[in-house]
């Protein structure tokens, strides 16, 4: 058991603006993000107190760019209820561009239970549950009944807590939007006496058994902390066999918090959705904000371990976060709370992974999958490595979206799996209700290619169509290309007639950039049913056009050199010239341990030169990188170097 160490007086809630990068396609939205004082970790709070991981962006004044004193709003004005689960696909109805005011009809669907547990008593919360059911069709309340199968409220110490409003907001966004995403499953809010770990490991454990009682659902935690080196020994309050539990993953771009480190619990992630100048949505990029990374202490799981690329990339240790959803507060919710704090009060736009939790536990109870965490967990990693190859190729299926843009301002997202939004985000049904032939597809394309100034190349984009599918599929990247950069598909769209293959031509113009490298996302939509969508990325490097008129490449050998400490390790390094390529290059290292005592290049005819280096005592593990430069043109090729 863990110790109780006091109850903390109600918490005043301390509301600092912060600045985060601003999503892609949102250049209309101006304004702040404030942090309240909940969401912020203080000296000694790790291991013993937990924080919210929620923000509130606050709209500039009109005709101007500072923040307005801001008490909300009348009506909403983040993403709705309609416009993400158009999006996520939770929803029957098929609106192109699921925008925000989409005209939708309520969404529905759902069933059981999912519990959410937070700190502090939120006196308000059946009432602004209500206001917000109403607002946009959704299922409400009899705040009279204690047993109302759409909410209700119960205290995990068995009397109320005290009021701290920062809290009461964590659990406004949380009830509705897990309410949003499962509009027919009985919400309880579980409230915890404090955001002591021991208060707040009490009430998961009164959720689980709501839940399990119930047979079966999720529990949402939208809290967390630090990791600290005794966590797992909390794992079996996450390990009923009838309860799915969510965490998210932080707001600490790139960091990695408990509990959604643990192995039993499904760590949530965070997104940008990214509209055009119409409102429609475009795609889907990393929060800049979002936790990830991989565990200091747990070990990597099964599911994970399981996949040979995973397993490679996570070296043995859990990664986060496993699935994401819109967590940016410049592309945020709308969250109704009548309990002021510090003058915010009605309708408000919140961001931050406290949305994704109970989100996408709604989105989880919304499919009727109601395991156990590690099975949700299995299953989330499974529909990944089918619809992936094992890992090692991104064709992904309609059910999931590969977010391969942004970062969270530690780890850049990529193709497949990554630190910065797990396998993605989800689409449920994978096929929206109006036009189109049944099935989906995916996308598959080489993953680089290489331009120089002022010529082009080219690479084949080609569909893969599943289930029966055979209507034409259009070609469009999620984001514009670099400056300088232009890229076109022929023939677009593509079909059956001209064997599902379309060739993407990129062309570099003599001022772009170079040497540089992007990631161009390749979308590919269904035009009779835009919720039929796939995407796969290239990576695109950009060299200079050199002085004799060709280029050159790096290559070295051997991969990776292990040797003890005082050691030496040797690397060959050749140039192969292409074109009329006849320039000399001059050689650089990076990425060397502290330690390194030397190390030297020399030319070992043929092209080819030698580097040596010696290194200290230090036992680290090391990526060298070997950087040729000749006039504009560079190009850099890396090696493994572990010191034992």
């Amino acid at each position: 058991m863990i110790s109780r160490k006091g109850i903390p007086l109600v918490v005043m809630c301390l509301l600092v603006s912060v600045s985060f990068l601003q999503a892609q396609g949102q250049s209309s939205k101006h304004g702040t993000v404030v942090v309240p004082n909940s969401s912020v970790e203080h000296p000694g709070d790790v291991g013993v107190r937990a924080h919210t991981n929620f923000l509130i962006f606050v709209p500039a004044a009109k005709g101007g760019r500072q923040p307005q004193p801001y008490a909300g709003s009348a009506t909403p004005t983040g993403e709705t209820p309609g416009s993400l689960s158009c999006l996520y696909k939770t929803w029957a109805g098929d609106v192109a561009g699921c925008p925000i005011n989409g005209g939708y009809s309520a969404p529905s669907g759902g069933s059981k239970v999912i519990a959410i547990v937070d700190a502090f008593d939120y006196p308000t919360a059946c009432h602004d549950f209500n206001v917000f059911s109403s607002q946009f069709g959704l299922p409400t309340a009899n705040c009279n009944d204690s047993n109302d199968p759409h909410f209700r409220v119960v205290y995990a110490g068995g009397s109320k807590p005290s009021v701290d409003c920062g809290w009461a907001q964590e659990a406004a966004l949380d009830i509705e939007w897990a309410h949003a995403m499962a509009p027919n499953a009985q919400i309880i809010l579980v409230e915890a006496a404090s955001n002591y770990t021991s208060d707040l490991l009490q009430a998961v454990q009164v959720a689980s058994n709501l839940v399990a009682g119930a047979g079966g659902g999720e529990v949402s935690m939208s809290w967390g902390g630090s990791e600290f080196r005794s966590e797992s020994t909390y794992d079996s309050y996450f390990s009923n066999p009838k309860v799915a539990y969510f965490g998210s993953s932080g707001d600490s771009g790139g960091k990695v918090i408990w509990p959604s480190a643990s192995a039993y619990v499904l760590s949530a992630g965070g997104t940008s959705v990214n509209r055009d100048s119409n409102g429609n949505f475009t795609s889907e990029s990393a929060w800049s904000g979002a936790g990830g990374g991989a565990s200091r202490f747990v070990p990597v799981p099964d599911y994970q371990s399981g996949i040979y690329s995973l397993a490679q990339l996570l070296n043995g240790k859990r990664g986060t976060p496993d699935l994401s959803f819109d967590a940016d507060p410049y592309t945020g919710v709308s969250v109704y709370d009548s309990t002021p704090c510090q003058g915010y009060v009605d309708w408000m736009v919140f961001g931050g992974t406290s949305v994704s939790s109970p989100s996408l536990a709604g989105v989880v109870n919304y499919t009727g999958d109601l395991s156990a965490s590690q099975g949700v967990l299995s299953n989330v990693y499974q529909t990944y490595s089918d619809a992936s190859s094992a890992g090692t190729a991104c064709g992904y299926t309609s059910t999931l979206y590969d977010v391969t843009t942004g970062s969270n301002g530690r780890y850049s997202a990529t193709g497949c799996w990554d630190f910065a939004s797990g396998v993605g985000t989800p689409r449920v049904s994978g096929s929206g209700s109006s036009g189109g032939s049944s099935g989906s597809f995916t996308l598959s394309a080489s993953s680089s290619l290489s331009v120089t100034q002022g010529s082009s190349n080219s690479e084949t984009v080609t569909v893969n169509p599943s289930g029966g599918y055979s209507d034409s599929v259009s070609f469009s990247l999620a984001s514009p290309p670099p400056s300088g950069i232009t890229v076109g598909f022929n023939p677009n769209p593509t079909s059956s007639s001209n064997s599902w293959a379309s060739t993407m031509k990129v062309t570099a113009d003599p001022t772009a950039s170079a040497p540089a490298t992007f990631t161009l996302a390749v979308v590919g939509t269904d035009p009779n049913n835009n919720s039929v969508t796939a995407q796969t990325s290239v990576t695109v490097t950009v060299n200079a056009a050199s002085s004799s008129g060709g280029d050159f490449s790096l290559s070295a050998t051997p991969g990776n050199v292990t040797l003890k400490g005082g050691g030496t390790a040797t690397y060959s390094i050749t140039v192969t010239p292409s074109g009329n390529f006849s320039d000399p290059v001059t050689f650089d290292l990076s990425g060397q341990p502290s330690d390194t005592q030397n190390f030297s290049f020399t030319s070992t005819g043929s092209g080819s030169i030698t580097l040596s280096i010696t290194v200290g005592s230090n036992r680290t593990d090391s990526t060298l990188v070997i950087t040729g430069t000749s006039g504009s043109l560079s190009h850099s090729v890396s090696v493994g170097l572990k010191v034992r």
